[in-house]
């Protein structure tokens, strides 16, 4: 769990206050009826002294129901901020989700041309002198198709503001157009 706060105040939160005071309220009502019924109801003095303990204690509900109340409040506006943060996030998670849809199948373009180039080099590799015209002429078009989606898939990464991707697509580009120059130096 993330301690996040951007909150420098030091003062407790109206959730926190408004509890402590319910709290407080509670702890006296308690107190009053542990001691109210500790008093011996042996004397007029005693006996007047629980009544008026008695009536004190009678006034605490009013008193309990005002703090739940505050506490019923401060949990509301909890609630309606927890709901506010909770919501740009729901659209944050959504856009992070096409993000990364979109990388991927950039990546998975970028693979199949990575494979492309890797069958073209076993292919020149393999060639022998009798079909070397023909195995460079289709190695010479396939390279140029490889720069071409290269090329393409550089302009949508880079356009789409994946750097990464786009400098690799890039760089393959110009492998792609340096072997073509190497297969035809008139190039």
């Amino acid at each position: 769990m993330s301690s996040r706060s951007n909150s420098t105040s030091k003062e407790p939160s109206a959730l926190l206050r408004a509890a402590g005071l319910l709290e407080s309220e509670l702890l006296e009502l308690e107190s009053i009826s542990r001691a109210t019924r500790k008093i011996p109801l042996s004397t007029e003095k005693n006996i007047a002294r629980a009544a008026k303990e008695l009536e004190e204690a009678l006034t605490l509900p009013e008193r309990l129901a005002a703090g739940l109340q505050a506490l019923a409040s401060a949990m509301a506006a909890m609630q309606a901020r927890q709901q506010a943060a909770l919501e740009p996030l729901s659209a944050f998670a959504t856009e992070v989700r096409r993000r990364k849809e979109r990388l991927d199948e950039h990546r998975r373009a970028f693979a199949a041309l990575g494979t492309r180039a890797g069958e073209l080099t076993a292919r020149i590799q393999a060639g022998g002198e009798a079909e070397r015209d023909a195995v460079l002429a289709e190695v010479d078009e396939q390279l140029a198709l490889i720069a071409r989606d290269a090329r393409a898939l550089f302009d949508a990464t880079h356009a789409e503001d994946f750097p990464e991707l786009a400098r690799e697509a890039d760089a393959l580009k110009q492998r792609a157009a340096a072997l073509r120059r190497r297969l035809d130096p008139q190039r």
